[in-house]
């Protein structure tokens, strides 16, 4: 036996034991720990849809702070819990790392919250696309029945009234200086089976949203129908959707002829017609792009008339390329333009449960992230109510409450965290799964809700003018 110890010729070094850890080393292995335990709670609760490469992503710069603790997967748990919490606030996604590294025996990071906002700035876009990218797609695997159904719809986005955004973001046209907010104008694109959000496209400066329809072009696939509203249903969007093997079912236009003289009536309020190529480019087109455009469209025009109560139109002209009408009748056509109402309902879970109304970051390139963190803490919250679809007795589609799931999820994600083995934690989410599956929103068809407040607000002037000219009116005055 070779000699390792001077006293103890024979014996190995290994018997009386491993030296002791440097600083530096004991602090690194303490992080791998904080990443481990945020690793289980997330796999337990999202395993099915995160990418399973979240467990080993590192920064090119070794750890993505000076303070160790908050590393990407620490600043990607903290980042989704602040996005989920129902106030949102940084100091509280500090807390929750402070009781992250309590039960681990570490050092607890200072209350400021500069290293963790730091830590956010640091956080790889590219690993928030990744992970939402694979969210989406594991997703769309989920079994249905029939072709996929997507829908469209614009809405803006409030953010802070900083420098930083004020110079990329603009503010409505209406707004004096000073007075308002920056806003982005953001196209979102759903599935309606499961309500996934599979894309979203902004826009730094004011644009229509027929202006960001054609960057959405590269989610749709073949086979896709998509359904939208009027401001989509141009001559040049609609042949690109059919290029691409994408059929459309939108409303006309107000502003064009549906000319159904010229049309060949195929039943009651069913018409085939003709479009022909308008002969100058619109404005924003390209002539070349515009006449490589087919010179006719051969379409469906569907009569959709309504006797529900609220509704603010009783008649609607639906122009689709789903032509076939032995295949899909009017009826069809219509009530799957009055899905399209589904887009403002995931609009307003999004702004009103996950509070995305107003962004609350004060930069540009910090806003993208959590534009994006929005986007996946949206998906994995549908995620739950479609595992716990199948719990319910009957077997009714989107009637679950999302508000119902987010409240549970808020709870119980600590109670999972604390269960003192893996099968213990999987046994509480089950119990999750089947509170979220009880709790159903009552079917209301025909239900009328008139857009007036019954609650009376603050009574506080609207701003005029900036701030600071407000202090200057109050400093004159006392001067006086």
């Amino acid at each position: 036996m070779a000699a390792h110890t001077k006293f103890f010729p024979s014996f190995h070094r290994h018997l009386f034991g491993r030296p002791p850890l440097s600083g530096r080393q004991q602090i690194e292995r303490k992080a791998r720990e904080a990443d481990q335990l945020c690793l289980t709670q997330l796999l337990t609760l999202f395993e099915e849809v995160l990418p399973p490469s979240l467990a080993g992503y590192k920064t090119s710069h070794g750890c993505n702070s000076r303070n160790r603790i908050y590393t990407p997967l620490v600043t990607f748990w903290a980042f989704l819990s602040q996005t989920l919490d129902a106030d949102g606030s940084c100091r509280r996604a500090v807390t929750r790392v402070q009781t992250l590294c309590s039960a681990l025996g570490m050092k607890l990071p200072d209350q400021d919250t500069g290293a963790y906002c730091t830590a956010r700035a640091r956080l790889p876009i590219r690993l928030l696309i990744k992970v939402h990218t694979h969210i989406v797609e594991k997703l769309g695997a989920m079994p249905r029945e029939g072709r996929r159904v997507l829908v469209m719809d614009g809405t803006s986005i409030r953010m802070p009234d900083t420098k930083e955004n004020a110079a990329v973001y603009a503010q409505a046209p209406q707004q004096k200086p000073g007075c308002g907010f920056p806003l982005m104008p953001v196209l979102g694109l759903f599935d309606l089976h499961g309500g996934t959000w599979i894309a979203a496209v902004k826009s730094k400066p004011r644009a229509h949203d027929a202006l960001l329809a054609w960057r959405m072009l590269k989610h749709l696939r073949s086979g896709d129908i998509l359904l939208a509203d009027r401001a989509f249903g141009s001559y040049a969007f609609i042949a690109a959707c059919k290029a691409r093997g994408v059929d459309v079912v939108m409303r006309l236009h107000q502003a064009r002829d549906p000319q159904l003289e010229k049309g060949k009536r195929m039943g009651d309020n069913d018409w085939h017609v003709t479009w022909n190529r308008p002969l100058q480019a619109p404005k924003g087109q390209h002539k070349a792009r515009h006449a490589a455009l087919p010179a006719t469209l051969e379409l469906r025009l569907v009569k959709v008339q309504s006797t529900s109560p609220g509704f603010r139109t009783q008649e609607l002209q639906v122009v689709t390329t789903l032509r076939d009408t032995t295949a899909i009748c009017g009826v069809q056509i219509a009530a799957w333009y009055r899905q399209r109402w589904q887009v403002e309902l995931y609009f307003d879970d999004i702004k009103t449960s996950l509070h995305m109304h107003a962004l609350r970051c004060k930069t540009p390139h910090m806003v993208v992230r959590e534009l994006l963190m929005h986007m996946i803490a949206y998906n994995l919250v549908r995620h739950l109510m479609v595992s716990a679809e199948p719990m319910r007795e009957l077997k009714a589609k989107g009637v679950l409450s999302f508000k119902g799931t987010l409240d549970r999820l808020d709870q119980w994600q600590w109670a999972i965290w604390s269960a003192p083995s893996a099968k213990q934690a999987r046994q509480r989410r089950d119990v999750l799964l089947q509170t979220i599956a009880d709790d159903a929103v009552p079917l209301r068809p025909g239900r009328k809700e008139p857009r007036v407040c019954k609650d009376r607000q603050n009574k506080y002037t609207f701003m005029t003018k900036p701030r600071h000219l407000y202090d200057l009116q109050d400093d004159l005055a006392h001067a006086s």
